[in-house]
């Protein structure tokens, strides 16, 4: 395939890019990826805000041309003022490019790949016929209905007023004993997401949500996968009711990733030394350097010495309380920003 690319790249660039834009949905459905990894596809690889609506299901979702969602009012009709295609299926839902001007060279191809592929999805997904993967991914979907979620939710033989949350953990991680779980795709690439009772034991890696209704999945969906892109080899398990101010500033961070800072370069610095990471988490999890080397099962001495190159390339100290602030956030800044996940 890459050598094809490569032929077709030297031949024609549109063509190079509509055998990618044919690879990527393709690849999208062999993964049963959901509705938001389509519509983001279609907004990333054509640089404009996407949108889909869908009466019957009652969706309304648009993203920007980065993928992240938009905000906007129902207006179905509106739709058809840009480039866009309707599923052909009757049931009036219809995706679009939010691109002024002509439309661009592949954007019909485009809007093709991605009206097939929510079809074919909304059709594995539907209530009416649903396995545990699709019934998770009614679940936790900011488009799915009340009544949609009820459904999934007797699917999965959860009790509407049950308190659950979700965990996300990485794609390869172990289902757990007793937990629905399914890998989804997600904008960081594929997470495994398990919806579980609220007071289950937890994986040993994970992102922890809130617990709620099922009614509030999505949005402890949302919290888990931040929680997990926070986690690491020394803090495992991350919650989202531990992370207080700093949960709010990486869902800011991820909402914008073009937040920059000296801070953040230097911590980037720091964690491209093999031992960089793991000594910034022992730095923050404790109150000294002997507990940091306890917890890292190291010499204190070995850790002083960490401690001070620390403290030199990010030019502050990390022991004072402000110090450490200042660490916490720019460690939780950078892994929003560069944390990804593959399959």
């Amino acid at each position: 395939m890459k050598e094809l690319l490569q032929r077709l790249g030297a031949l024609d660039e549109s063509a190079e890019a509509a055998l990618k834009i044919i690879t990527y949905f393709d690849t999208l459905l062999e993964q049963g990826a959901g509705i938001e990894p389509f519509l983001r596809g279609a907004a990333v690889l054509s640089g404009f805000p996407a949108g889909f609506a869908h009466p019957v299901h009652r969706i309304w979702v648009r993203v920007d041309g980065e993928g992240r969602p938009l905000p906007g009012a129902e207006d179905p009709q509106a739709a058809t003022s840009w480039p866009h295609k309707e599923l052909g299926d009757g049931s009036g839902g219809v995706v679009w490019l939010e691109r002024p001007g002509a439309p661009g060279v592949n954007d019909a191809l485009l809007l093709e790949r991605v009206a097939s592929g929510l079809h074919i999805t909304l059709e594995r997904v539907s209530p009416l016929d649903l396995d545990d993967a699709g019934a998770i991914e009614v679940l936790l979907s900011t488009t799915s209905t009340d009544d949609a979620r009820r459904k999934a939710a007797r699917r999965l033989r959860l009790r509407e007023k049950s308190l659950v949350r979700v965990l996300a953990s990485p794609p390869d991680a172990e289902h757990l004993a007793g937990a629905r779980s399914a890998v989804l795709g997600t904008r960081v690439g594929p997470v495994m997401a398990s919806v579980v009772e609220a007071a289950a034991e937890l994986p040993p890696r994970a992102g922890v949500g809130d617990a709620g209704e099922i009614r509030e999945l999505d949005r402890s969906w949302a919290q888990a996968q931040i929680a997990l892109r926070l986690s690491s080899r020394v803090v495992p398990q991350v919650r989202w009711e531990d992370l207080g101010a700093l949960g709010a500033l990486a869902q800011a961070a991820d909402a914008n990733p073009a937040v920059d800072h000296e801070d953040l370069d230097a911590v980037a610095q720091v964690c491209a030394e093999e031992w960089g990471e793991d000594t910034l988490d022992a730095i923050l999890v404790t109150d000294s350097v002997r507990a940091a080397a306890q917890e890292l099962g190291l010499h204190h001495s070995t850790v002083q010495a960490r401690q001070t190159q620390v403290e030199r390339t990010l030019g502050f100290k990390v022991g004072s309380g402000l110090g450490r602030a200042r660490l916490a956030a720019a460690l939780v800044l950078h892994r929003v920003r560069t944390v990804r996940f593959e399959a």
